[in-house]
């Protein structure tokens, strides 16, 4: 355990990452026309950037739970190239990873629509019946699998987990959070056992899906990146972030750009089974959805000393707990 905000911010690391970055970006054939700059340092991961003579690359490393994007990007951009930025260069042993600049996130873009959040699912949706076939692959890079059927054992162990830290520790349940999550988990066991009978292939889940980590150009499909909260799970998990979104933003679920984006999301899966029951299992998979928010959380948090966590990401585990297991997720996790 290391305080990894301290350790990437020291002059020992950045020499270390260059003396890999500098040699790595001459071997693609690009020269610096700049130094590289840190944009960003969190408890998680940080980012940096150095322009070349062919345009900006972007330089990651993330904490060690994280560490497997670097080699996930690399084989998911190999197995359904332009779905990625493209790799520039990967090292598996740091997580360093290199990708080309992609432009402007569809989040930040001033001529981007309502269309954007079907791209957004629909695209999504297409690369992962791409990649389902390739398990293997996929988690010989050390991304997590999250079979359905050990759900509701996985939430009651990280209640065991986090109910017997000490008392004043931050990320403790307390007594009555306990019984909410003792509560719930028959209702977390119903979700998965559902998901399971579906019958649906277990795919790349990004955990993190939103127009923030999202890219398209006219004539492309659709680009993502962020993929350190990845897990191999259910197909439909991947949906609840864009959807919640809209159903707060857009005033509910009854919203006709909500129904779209759902269409949008069930479409690559249409041929496995009816549209009325592809939809029937969005609840399910919302609730499921949460507790791989949670697993994100606890890991990088287990990652870095608890005085290197910011305030308002110590309790973030136990908070998805206790909104998988709540009677209405979504009311829990946006009231």
């Amino acid at each position: 355990m290391r305080d990894l905000p301290a350790l990437w911010s020291s002059a020992a690391w950045r020499a270390e990452l260059e003396a890999w970055l500098l040699p790595a970006l001459a071997d693609a054939g690009l020269t610096p026309t700049g130094p590289v700059v840190q944009d960003r340092v969190r408890f998680w991961s940080t980012v940096l950037h150095v322009d070349t003579d062919d345009g900006r690359v972007w330089v990651k490393e993330n904490a060690p739970s994280q560490a497997f994007e670097a080699a996930l990007v690399t084989v998911v951009d190999r197995i359904a190239p332009g779905r990625m930025a493209p790799v520039v260069a990967a090292e598996a042993d740091h997580g360093w990873l290199a990708t080309r600049d992609v432009g402007v996130p569809l989040w930040d873009r001033d001529d981007v629509g309502e269309d954007a959040w079907v791209e957004l699912v629909a695209g999504w949706g297409r690369l992962q019946r791409e990649l389902a076939p390739h398990a293997d692959a996929l988690l010989a890079t050390g991304m997590a699998a999250f079979p359905e059927d050990a759900a509701a054992g996985w939430a009651a162990d990280l209640a065991d987990t986090l109910y017997a830290l000490p008392t004043g520790d931050p990320r403790r349940l307390s007594d009555g959070e306990r019984r909410e999550v003792d509560a719930g988990l028959p209702l977390v066991a119903d979700a998965a056992e559902a998901l399971v009978a579906s019958g649906m292939p277990a795919t790349l889940q990004h955990n993190d899906l939103h127009l923030g980590n999202a890219f398209h150009e006219a004539g492309s499909p659709v680009a993502f990146i962020d993929l350190g909260d990845a897990v191999w799970a259910h197909p439909f998990t991947a949906f609840r972030i864009p959807l919640w979104i809209l159903a707060e933003r857009q005033g509910g679920a009854g919203d006709p750009l909500v129904g779209r984006v759902v269409d949008a999301a069930l479409e690559p899966w249409t041929d496995l089974a009816s549209r009325d029951a592809l939809r029937a299992l969005l609840p399910s998979a919302d609730r499921v959805s949460c507790l791989h928010r949670a697993l994100s959380w606890q890991r990088l948090v287990d990652d870095v000393p608890v005085s290197a966590v910011d305030p308002g990401h110590v309790r973030a585990a136990a908070d998805w707990l206790l909104v998988a297991t709540d009677t209405d997720p979504f009311a829990r996790a946006t009231r």
